[in-house]
């Protein structure tokens, strides 16, 4: 199994919940208050469920331009182009995860995942399913997966039938999406949750803040390629969080962004 670390991270012996105040300022600042409402994670390596799934309240909607996106009922959408769009709504976690593959090919390892290239890619090299697994060593928020894949060049390589499974552990991973790609071409954004109902009791999906599961461990499966490829082809994999609003309290619902607040946000 080959393995690729995150970049620049240092890890506590705390449990979860003192390393997600750790790691986030807003966690850190409003820990009593969100224990009070139940939003915190659950103790690192428990024996519960998969993935909790929940809605983050103060991040902002995605914000991707309308513009050349298409976007099915599922919520899965294409972003053309090689760069993806950055937003600030959320956040990449990714790099804080080490990630590994069941198999892959001498020159086209798991690093190609990660490069920030969609030139290079990661191939299997082996018996299906093929998996990327995604380790945290806390449990974090993930809102949705970004995949590049790029059918006019790699054809049979390309994925077509791709599972998402979240967990405490590889022992406990539960599937919680599986999405079937129609020769994909760019940017593939697959929401792992759906966003909360509105506030008129609307479906969802409608216009509320995304919404996000909690795992230590995500695996992504490529299930099947198209035209019954065996091995497969990845470019890039990206992991997104929301972003927490640091400028806004637990219990406002606006945030301190004018400047006759901001002149008065450190002391002279």
């Amino acid at each position: 199994m080959s393995m690729m670390e995150g970049a620049d991270v240092t890890w506590t012996d705390h449990d979860a919940e003192a390393e997600e105040r750790y790691h986030d300022p807003f966690e850190r600042e409003h820990a009593d208050h969100h224990r009070e409402h139940g939003m915190n994670g659950g103790a690192r390596g428990d024996g519960g469920s998969g993935g909790e799934t929940e809605n983050e309240g103060d991040a902002g909607e995605n914000g991707e331009a309308d513009d050349g996106v298409t976007q099915p009922d599922d919520g899965v959408r294409q972003v053309p182009g090689t760069e993806y769009p950055t937003c600030s709504s959320k956040r990449e976690v990714g790099r804080l995860a080490v990630w590994s593959v069941t198999s892959n090919k001498p020159g086209n390892g798991v690093e190609y995942l990660r490069d920030d290239n969609v030139d290079t890619f990661w191939q299997s090299d082996g018996t299906q399913p093929h998996l990327v697994n995604v380790q945290f060593q806390r449990k974090v928020r993930i809102a949705e997966v970004v995949l590049y894949v790029d059918y006019r060049n790699d054809e049979s390589y390309t994925p077509q039938k791709v599972s998402f499974r979240v967990g405490n552990s590889y022992y406990d991973l539960q599937e919680i999406k599986t999405v079937e790609l129609e020769e994909p071409q760019g940017w593939v954004v697959i929401p792992l949750a759906h966003r909360p109902r509105d506030a008129e009791g609307g479906a969802e999906g409608g216009g509320g803040p995304p919404g996000f599961v909690r795992a230590h461990c995500l695996q992504i499966a490529v299930l099947s390629n198209h035209q019954n490829g065996r091995d497969t082809h990845l470019r890039q994999v990206k992991v997104f969080g929301p972003r927490v609003d640091v400028t806004r309290s637990a219990d406002q619902p606006f945030s301190f962004e004018e400047p006759e607040f901001s002149m008065y946000a450190r002391v002279r």
